[in-house]
């Protein structure tokens, strides 16, 4: 299965400074069974770039190029990369060049122009002895994560110290040493025994953060993180958001206080486990934290996790002046401030334009993967927040559109209100009646008419009550009932605090104070 598995898909660099060269190589590489990926080069100093950035299988090198020549070339990849199959190919059949070649450990120095049978019983025999070399290495790995997990999950749950002991002469746990803080993920159904095998891959992309996975149990796995100055709460709320979006099933998370070394872990699962235990008493919550902790870390400045949530809060309000001071707090927490890593930052403020991504609309426009692709690729702080800065703008000016394409909308709430004035009106009932969310209608309509839609309600009615008053013989209490009043007491208080008089003195034309009075 392993050599199978190589054949599929090879990372193969070609370096030569003649571009006909590294098209007839890749020529000769497509009449191979296996699927390629290939890299191309025209010196050694840009191939060892290449090198240093993708993760090669094999290096096929011409010798004579500008900058560094193959034999250089190949010099430091013995340097770098010790274990890398290395093919030369060079038209000077110079026996020294061979005996140097050889000295630097190559696999193969072929003569060019290189023969079509050669060349593919050379590959071949590289492809095999890649094959066998990663199959290897597989072997060795799963024995070590074996090992690795059998001791872990032991000292984890029984607290031994001669586990512990027993472990760091068989393996290197030094790594363990490194882990600041841990995250159970919790599933209702048996969901770790049936996940895919990249879903440890999918999770590390979803949050862009190195972690430790272990399987527990069918129901239970468990996440072990390094970084020290790291807001987990907002980890963790990214973890479930990915879980809920991707997978049916009901998960719950538990966030351990922040610690240091292996001798902490068994109390450190102890306390996972009575937080997850609280489930029972709130099922409608799915993260906990040990509030101790949270409470810690909360004092003196805003954690992420609650300034994030907030931002969510004005994004489903539509309020984008609570929204620029709720990013500015965060903009002002990591300028200049360089405890927190590079990694991070990125990754709170891509929490912040993932939530801008949750208007379904504003998501069609834009492409969220992008931006956030965009974000990461940022070199400096000041790059990350112009990012997020233009996500802000775009999404301000997407809701000045839609507010004009909307006005339809705010006309058919406004006529409801003007037939139906009388009863029970509310902000989610009239939202419904035009297929808008509440906090959607709100804003729109705030921004069309000038004032909230509760207030215009009441405006209208006041109007109305005014209008009854001055026109007909109506009884206040039928005026009451009339303009969606229930209360006659609470009618006469709303109608004085309105005009600055009772309804009667209204009717009659005098009363105590001639001026309106109005509220916000």
């Amino acid at each position: 299965m392993g050599k199978e598995l190589v054949k599929k898909m090879i990372r193969l660099l070609i370096v030569d400074d003649e571009r006909l060269e590294r098209e007839g190589v890749k020529y000769l590489l497509a009449q191979e069974e296996g699927e390629w990926k290939i890299y191309e080069a025209s010196n050694g100093k840009d191939a060892l770039q290449i090198l240093r950035e993708e993760e090669i299988d094999l290096l096929l090198t011409d010798i004579k190029m500008p900058h560094m020549d193959g034999l250089g070339l190949t010099s430091r990849v013995r340097e770098l990369y010790p274990e890398l199959p290395v093919v030369i190919f060079s038209g000077y059949s110079d026996f020294a060049f061979a005996q140097e070649a050889m000295r630097y450990g190559v696999t193969e120095y072929v003569l060019k122009p290189v023969d079509p049978e050669e060349f593919h019983k050379i590959i071949r025999k590289t492809q095999d002895m890649i094959s066998d070399r990663k199959e290897k290495k597989q072997q060795e790995k799963q024995e070590q994560d074996f090992l690795q997990q059998y001791f872990l999950e032991n000292y984890l749950y029984s607290g031994n110290k001669d586990i512990l002991e027993k472990a760091k002469r068989m393996l290197n746990i030094d790594h363990w040493e490194q882990w600041r803080c841990a995250v159970m993920v919790e599933s209702d159904v048996s969901f770790f025994d049936r996940i895919e095998d990249d879903f440890q891959e999918l999770l590390q992309k979803e949050v862009r953060r190195t972690f430790f996975y272990m399987n527990l149990n069918a129901r239970q796995s468990l996440l072990l993180f390094k970084d020290v100055y790291c807001d987990y709460q907002l980890v963790a709320n990214h973890i479930y958001t990915f879980l809920k979006r991707n997978y049916r099933d009901r998960f719950y998370l538990a966030v351990s206080r922040m610690f240091e070394g292996s001798q902490c872990l068994p109390e450190i699962m102890s306390q996972l486990e009575q937080q997850m235990e609280e489930k029972f008493y709130h099922p409608e919550k799915h993260i906990f934290s040990n509030e101790e902790e949270h409470l810690k870390m909360a004092m003196g400045e805003v954690q992420d996790s609650h300034l994030i949530q907030m931002i969510s809060e004005d994004i489903s309000r539509k309020d984008t002046e609570l929204l620029r001071k709720h990013f500015l707090t965060l903009k002002e927490k990591y300028t200049d401030n360089t405890k927190y890593s590079a990694m991070y930052i990125k990754f709170v403020f891509s929490n912040l334009i993932q939530e801008l991504f949750q208007e379904d609309q504003f998501s069609g426009e834009r492409r969220l993967e992008h931006e956030i692709d965009r974000l990461y690729n940022c070199r400096n702080i000041m790059e990350i927040l112009q990012v997020t800065e233009d996500n802000i703008c775009e999404y301000e000016k997407f809701l000045e559109r839609s507010m004009s394409e909307s006005r339809n909308e705010v006309a058919v709430v406004k006529n409801y209100i003007y037939q139906h004035y009388d009863e029970d009106l509310n902000l989610e009932t009239l939202a419904e009646k035009v297929y808008l969310s509440s906090g959607y209608l709100s804003f729109i309509f705030k921004k069309e008419t000038g004032m909230n839609l509760n207030r215009y309600i009441r405006v209208f009615r006041m109007e109305k009550a005014g209008e009854l008053l001055k026109n007909t013989n109506m009884k206040v209490a039928q005026i009451s009932e009339k303009v969606g009043f229930s209360n006659v007491s609470y009618f006469c208080r709303s109608f004085r605090e309105f005009y600055g008089r009772s309804p009667e003195s209204y009717r009659k034309g005098t009363g105590e104070n001639e001026e309106s009075v109005s509220e916000d």
